[in-house]
């Protein structure tokens, strides 16, 4: 096994995962950005009728969805996306209808 071709991989996926300066800060503004719209679709439901029966099924579903004290801006992004694109579940009949012969 030659050892200096591990080696030199290893290097190399260390240096892949380096982020300058530069692209943690972008990074940090386009989520920031998608936060912000996140929370623009929560507003915007509250606007409606229909909009706030969905957001008080996902409250009484899910639990509401609060920025939690030590969250980082990208936890709590992932987190309100998943809360509000997670599938809520059909409503079914208490019996189901019967069936004429």
């Amino acid at each position: 096994m030659d050892r200096t071709r591990k080696a030199n991989r290893k290097d190399d996926e260390a240096t892949l995962q380096y982020r300058t300066q530069n692209q943690a800060l972008h990074e940090a503004e386009l989520i920031e950005e998608r936060l912000t719209q996140l929370q623009a679709k929560i507003v915007q439901l509250e606007q409606t009728p229909e909009g706030i029966a969905e957001l008080q099924r996902r409250v009484k579903l899910f639990g509401v969805c609060q920025r939690l004290a030590d969250e980082t801006s990208a936890q709590f992004c992932d987190r309100l996306r998943v809360w509000l694109e997670r599938e809520l579940p059909h409503k079914s009949p208490l019996h189901p209808p019967r069936q004429k012969t």
